[in-house]
């Protein structure tokens, strides 16, 4: 599966720094976008220098791939863990199927999702490839790994299972997805329903009885 690696300068100093900076950038890019948000204002509540930016992240586009990346490191952990995964395909299925939903949902996942959107600047299609491979990508290889690990342990119907796995995810993300981007009430019972019913559909059309 893929492996997250997380980077940042050796010394204590410069890590610090680093985590300060994205820190701000984080904020700084949700509440203003991407061809809004000003190095200098990152500056001021990182409390760094424009010479220590250029120097971790080279321009903003740099900054915005190293914040993004770092979140993503962090909320994917999860699915890196040992114990996360097993032969027990509905089980697992289920718990990626709740977590990653969870995940989509969550106000920082959707104002980045807005973010990406909503991008018109000069760099829109690297924001955009940095939001792909980092993001969706990145997702869908943890779950087409899992298949083709268990389709060699139990015959199962995939033609391509990286298909496969962007078919279950959108199955996972329902109506839901859209109502929270349009700031709509979601209704955690619709949560469950989904879930359920994706790993339901998903198993019956792929497991070989």
């Amino acid at each position: 599966m893929h492996n997250c690696d997380c980077q940042s300068p050796l010394t204590k100093r410069g890590h610090e720094r680093h985590e300060k900076i994205l820190e701000a950038a984080g904020e700084v890019f949700a509440e203003q976008g991407y061809a809004g948000a000003s190095i200098n204002e990152i500056v001021r509540r990182s409390g760094g220098s424009l010479g220590t930016i250029y120097k971790f992240f080279g321009n903003k586009l740099g900054l915005f791939e190293a914040y993004f990346q770092k979140a993503t490191c962090e909320v994917f952990s999860r699915f890196h863990a040992q114990d996360f995964w097993s032969d027990d395909i509905e089980a697992s299925l289920t718990k990626f199927a709740a977590e990653l939903q969870n995940l989509m949902l969550e106000p920082d996942a959707v104002a980045v999702y807005r973010l990406v959107l909503n991008d018109r600047s000069s760099d829109q299609a690297e924001i955009q490839r940095i939001f792909m491979q980092n993001g969706p990508q990145q997702i869908n290889q943890f779950l087409s790994a899992y298949l083709r690990a268990q389709a060699k342990k139990q015959p199962m119907v995939i033609e391509d299972f990286d298909l496969a796995a962007y078919q279950f995810v959108e199955m996972i993300k329902g109506p839901m997805h859209f109502q929270k981007l349009f700031g709509l009430p979601i209704d955690p019972k619709m949560c469950e329903l989904t879930v359920k019913q994706a790993v339901s559909i998903f198993l019956n059309g792929t497991l070989k009885s």
